[in-house]
């Protein structure tokens, strides 16, 4: 018989296998006498480093297993034709910057001159906290192998033009064609050894790319896939220098290329790991530049607001089919006051852009609602108290439109009265303020408006207008 038998020298128990030739192992129950198993975590199996990463899990002194809850800081990607400039900013010389196909393109245009760049940074700037890890990811492709002269970099950092970045973490490809990981403190830089670029990237193929920041280390991993790791040199006080860092985005050539090199990136997400830290969802949102105010990515981009610099609306009178006064999400608004009584008249309308696959839908929460309103050209008649109400949900602007198969009518919030007085002068408060906070947020989906209305009980004036401010609070989600 070819093996040997495992049996007990006294108890003459001989150990078995099951049908897949395992041997049968069963733990020893008695405390006084067992060892253990460890709960270890397996976090790379150590494809690119050659050595697998395992990881034990803590537990507190109260028995309680340490769990990491994150903490979302940045998401955006880039659908349709323009780059969204409330979060980004762009810096080119000669080189060109494009979105298309979803991908945000630097150097669209193939140039290959000297001392050219295309770079693109996010105004909003990610803390690197203590124990908690802070995590930049994104999907980026190359369309062309790695250029003599070209250096290309992206993930968080500071960096100008063509000068190198006074701090960061970020991959590179160098202007030697070679792919590095790079930590930079101050101006002062450690990196990898050279990444094999074409088996872990490869051309016209969209990889995930992370980069974890911890306290003393830099982890880079391509596809869950840890490629390498960088410990901050012991001299240093830290990581990176600066505390806060942008994701940055930039390729430049030190010198002209034989051939072009493009950096192509789809969606960017930033996390602070292990942090659970209360922060409310709707301040995550404004974060990444979510609020009401601004438009959206594959949106019309600017302000919402209807508020022209340094000008005033031109006065109409209100109807309840159209927006005569003007759209905007809250702005500046002057109605001419000779609308019928018992007639509601739009005052201020908006409609949240429908989505498409190139202009992503957003559910707008609106969380507050302010309007204040002021005699500017007196008044001839009255009085009377008009009723504003918010209106919202309709699929057209008209106040009219019913509910059908593919229509939906306004639903309304009464939100305040103003006093209005007969023959009231000009420069004085119509009533006080209006202000509502909305402890139930109002939600307005994609292709819906919302507005605010106005109806007047009493008696019309025949002439005058009155200027109102209206304003929301609210985010994009």
């Amino acid at each position: 018989m070819a093996g040997f038998r495992i049996e007990g020298n006294t108890s003459g128990n001989v150990a078995e296998v099951d049908s897949a030739n395992h041997v049968k192992v069963n733990l020893n129950t008695n405390e006084l006498t067992a060892g253990f198993a460890a709960i270890t975590s397996e976090v790379d199996a150590g494809t690119a480093t050659g050595s697998r990463l395992v990881k034990s899990c803590e537990v507190t002194e109260d028995f309680r297993l340490r769990v990491g809850m994150d903490t979302l800081l940045f998401n955006d990607q880039f659908p349709g034709a323009a780059i969204n400039t409330t979060i980004w900013s762009q810096q080119t010389t000669t080189m060109t910057i494009t979105v298309a196909g979803g991908l945000l393109n630097l150097n669209a245009g193939n140039s290959i001159a000297t001392t050219v760049n295309a770079r693109v940074q996010s105004y909003q700037h990610f803390p690197t906290i203590g124990t908690f890890p802070l995590a930049v990811q994104m999907i980026a492709q190359f369309p062309f192998t790695p250029q003599a002269n070209n250096v290309t970099e992206w993930g968080v950092g500071i960096a100008t033009g063509t000068s190198a970045p006074t701090d960061g973490v970020f991959f590179r490809l160098n202007a030697s064609g070679e792919f590095r990981g790079v930590i930079n403190f101050n101006g002062t830089e450690t990196q990898t050894a050279t990444i094999d670029f074409n088996t872990y990237v490869g051309v016209n193929t969209a990889r995930k790319f992370v980069i974890i920041l911890h306290e003393e280390e830099a982890e880079f991993w391509i596809d869950d896939i840890l490629i390498a790791e960088l410990a901050a040199p012991v001299a240093q006080a830290a990581l990176t220098s600066a505390s806060n860092l942008p994701i940055l985005l930039r390729t430049y050539n030190s010198a002209a290329t034989a051939s072009a090199q493009q950096l192509r990136v789809g969606q960017i997400n930033v996390t602070v790991m292990d942090a659970n830290a209360s922060k409310d969802w709707k301040d995550q949102l404004a974060g990444m530049g979510r609020h009401a105010s601004q438009g959206q990515t594959g949106q019309t981009l600017g302000q919402t607001v209807n508020y022209a610099n340094s000008a005033n609306p031109t006065a109409a009178v209100p109807t309840n089919t159209t927006a005569a006064l003007g759209s905007g999400l809250g702005g500046q608004f002057w109605e001419t006051d000779t609308l019928a009584v018992n007639t509601d008249g739009i005052i201020c309308s908006y409609q949240n852009p429908a989505g498409t696959a190139t202009a992503p839908g957003r559910n707008l929460y609106i969380t507050r609602v302010y309007v204040a309103s002021h005699v500017q050209t007196v008044l001839v008649g009255g009085p009377y108290v008009a009723q504003l109400a918010l209106a919202y949900g309709h699929t057209a602007v008209s106040l009219a439109t019913t509910d059908g198969a593919g229509t939906k009518a306004p639903r309304r919030i009464p939100i305040g009265l103003q006093a209005v007085t007969a023959a009231q002068a000009v420069n004085t408060l119509v009533g006080g303020p209006i202000d509502i906070d909305l402890a139930v947020p109002i939600v307005v989906y994609p292709g819906e408006f919302v507005q605010v209305i106005r109806k007047k009980i009493g008696t019309a004036p025949s002439s005058g207008v009155i200027a109102h401010i209206v304003a929301f609070g609210g985010y994009w989600e």
